[in-house]
């Protein structure tokens, strides 16, 4: 591997999509456990359901838009191609937040 592709946007979206998975699986922990009523410390972090939705929707929209990248890059798109997706799902996926949030 050389060393110019070590920090590249390659890095970058992989990290993005483990940091992302991560917080869902820790979202949903959490919206179980609200949903059900049950009292938590982590009760502090959704003050209402708009906020939950903004933070919900703050990590699925990266976490979905980079799958759908790994999913193309699956398919064999060019390392070129990859950088210009990865950008163009950043700006996609900033417009979709500007737009659905509540």
């Amino acid at each position: 591997m050389k060393k110019e592709w070590a920090y590249g946007t390659g890095m970058w979206a992989w990290l993005l999509q483990r940091v992302t998975g991560i917080l869902l699986v820790f979202y949903l922990f959490i919206h179980i456990v609200w949903a059900h009523g049950i009292r938590t410390p982590f009760d502090f972090m959704f003050v209402d359901f708009k906020t939950a939705v903004l933070i919900l929707l703050l990590l699925v929209l990266p976490h979905a838009l980079n799958g759908f990248r790994v999913f193309a890059i699956d398919f064999g798109i060019g390392e070129k191609i990859q950088k210009i997706l990865f950008w163009a799902l950043v700006l996609i996926g900033v417009l979709v937040l500007i737009w659905g949030v509540p």
